[in-house]
């Protein structure tokens, strides 16, 4: 395949990835209008009958495309040759976590929580030193991934209040969202100019 082709390929994925991710909490709550995120935690759509499997494939295309994105964004964003790979290395390592999230259900409780902790760790781990690695030639431009891989942080502190670790879950799966379609506009600046 050409490069032009493959580029339209992921570009086309990317964009799908963020409507689907857009839309399927809005779908999973319509199959399941009694979800409360101070109750549940966000995985217990994976052992609901009526959304198991939906939600397993949105798992598997999120962390494909927190892949893709990444990569994008780190051949793009991070010049330091060094910072790439441990930046790559780092991105593939949380997006296998969540493929093992999506794959292992809650029903294997101890072992859906560690790996579910662990990508939450390592992502956060991920996005902030994106941060640090722009910040190296300019303090402003890595500021946006460090302040938001900071507040994935704190959105921990959510369990406090809260019986469940939804509310912190649904925050944090914002904040990847967000950050993931500002870095995705940015990359995408960069490739025009």
């Amino acid at each position: 395949m050409k490069r032009e082709t493959i580029y339209r390929i992921r570009k086309t994925y990317l964009v799908s990835s963020i409507l689907i991710g857009l839309c399927s909490p809005v779908i999973c709550l319509i199959l399941f209008p009694d979800f409360d995120p101070r109750i549940h935690p966000v995985s217990y759509f994976g052992i609901l009958k009526n959304t198991s499997t939906l939600f397993m494939i949105l798992l598997i295309m999120l962390s494909i495309s927190l892949l893709f994105n990444g990569e994008r964004a780190i051949h793009r964003l991070i010049k330091n040759k060094t910072y790439q790979i441990w930046l790559k290395t780092i991105l593939i390592i949380s997006s296998t976590f969540l493929l093992f999230t999506a794959l292992i259900t809650m029903n294997i409780s101890p072992v859906h929580q560690i790996v579910a902790l662990l990508f939450f760790l390592s992502y956060n781990f991920f996005i902030f030193l994106f941060g640090l690695g722009r910040s190296t030639s300019y303090v402003r431009k890595g500021m946006f991934s460090v302040i938001t891989g900071s507040l994935m942080l704190l959105s921990s502190l959510l369990l406090i209040p809260f019986p469940s670790y939804g509310v912190a879950e649904v925050i944090y799966i914002f904040l990847v969202f967000f950050w993931n379609i500002v870095i995705f506009i940015k990359s995408e600046k960069i490739n025009r100019n």
